[in-house]
């Protein structure tokens, strides 16, 4: 019976031992459980804030972008206005996208100091569809957390499919007033005598004789000018005067075609005036004539009167001590007053006075006419540039981010 009990005794000894370790592996294997499932979610959490960085990152590149594209349009709108050719409607906005491209591609995009992210592969191109004009950025993005990254491939677009040429909507009209610089020296080289085609004199220019002018000849001084009085200077064509200092004939200048006269300073004809065949004499102070003044065949004469005295209201701009006849298309504007002994203006042509008209002694009141008025049809139409009108719906879009 002892032996029995003592056989018994053995046998629970060994359940007991065996119930313990099963225990054991069990709550071993829930340990190692757990401890795998403790540093997997440790991973996936370093793993998913190093996402999070990287798509913070994303955000402030976007943001940077942004700002360069938008502080530099203004470069590349002067890009194309300096290229006329590049100007067509149906290709700036393309070329505007590959300036850009190009502008966009050369520059650093910051990345704040201690972020925990990161840029590589910057690439910008254009959309190579050639129906397009969309700028294409493309890049990496690096996230990190202690030793864990992730990289997000992002790419962006610009589409110029927008931007509008600022001349097809601007309604506004610029006028602009002779200058008095149409003609311009074709050498600086001197060469101060009438036998030369191209006349240049840095200094005052003074000529004798009689018809000394010759056709298709170019007169520059940056000086005055003075034809003496021993000879006219008639029946020249196609000539190009310019002084910056005052203008003097002091003869006939008869039969003039298809001539520029201008001066920086007055200019003063000592017999009668005669120019036709889109001629034109540009004063910019004060002009006289001693005797007639006959414009005809789409001539023009301004005076600018630039030497005016602002407290004399009867100072002349411009005198002709005979008759001033506007022919067969011709113009005449005068800033300032005008006095002449006879004013004939035919129904073709118009004379512009920014003062009053006197003949004879009489005040004529027909010819003048208000500022507005005086800079529009004496002026040239200043055509307005080249300008990109960029609107706020040109923006940076993300339309795509790989998380692979």
């Amino acid at each position: 019976m002892k032996k029995l009990m003592k056989n018994e005794q053995g046998y629970a000894l060994v359940t007991v031992l065996l119930i313990i370790t099963v225990f054991m592996v069990v709550f071993l294997s829930f340990m190692g459980q757990a401890f795998s499932s403790v540093k997997q979610n440790q991973v996936v959490e370093k793993k998913s804030r190093s996402v999070a960085a990287a798509e913070a990152g994303i955000s402030n590149y976007q943001v940077e972008i942004q700002k360069t594209f938008e502080s530099e349009q203004q470069t590349v709108s002067d890009y194309i206005r300096d290229r006329p050719l590049l100007q067509d409607e149906s290709t700036f906005k393309k070329e505007a996208a590959k300036k850009m491209a190009e502008v966009l591609q050369g520059k650093i995009i910051t990345t704040p100091t201690n972020a925990p992210y990161r840029m590589s592969s910057y690439i910008v191109t254009t959309d190579p569809d050639p129906s397009s004009s969309k700028v294409i950025i493309s890049f990496n993005v690096i996230g990190n957390d202690s030793s864990k990254e992730t990289t997000l491939f992002t790419k962006m677009t610009i589409d110029f499919a927008s931007i509008i040429d600022q001349r097809t909507i601007d309604t506004s009209n610029t006028y602009a007033l002779p200058k008095f610089d149409t003609v311009k020296p074709t050498s600086t080289s001197e060469c101060k005598t009438l036998d030369c085609d191209n006349v240049y004199i840095n200094g005052n220019g003074n000529f004798t004789g009689n018809n000394n002018i010759r056709d298709n000849q170019t007169i520059y001084t940056t000086g005055a000018l003075t034809f003496d009085g021993n000879g006219n200077e008639n029946n020249i064509t196609n000539v190009k005067i310019h002084s910056d200092g005052a203008f003097i004939n002091n003869k006939n200048m008869n039969s003039a075609s298809n001539v520029i006269i201008e001066t920086k300073d007055g200019a003063k004809f000592m017999q009668n005036v005669k120019i036709s065949g889109t001629s034109k004499i540009l004063v910019n102070k004060t002009l006289y004539v001693n005797q007639h003044l006959e414009l005809a065949d789409h001539s023009f004469v301004f005076v600018g009167g630039a030497d005016a005295p602002t407290t004399d209201a009867n100072y002349k701009s411009a005198t002709i001590d005979n008759n001033l006849n506007i022919l067969s298309s011709s113009k005449m504007c005068v800033n300032g007053n005008l006095a002449a002994k006879k004013v004939d203006v035919d129904s073709t042509s118009k004379l512009y006075v920014l003062g009053k008209v006197w003949e004879n002694g009489s005040i004529k009141t027909e010819y003048t006419v208000d500022l507005n008025t005086f800079t529009r049809e004496c002026g040239s139409l200043i055509p307005p540039e080249f300008n990109i009108k960029w609107g706020d719906n040109v923006n940076t879009i993300i339309n795509s981010v790989d998380y692979n």
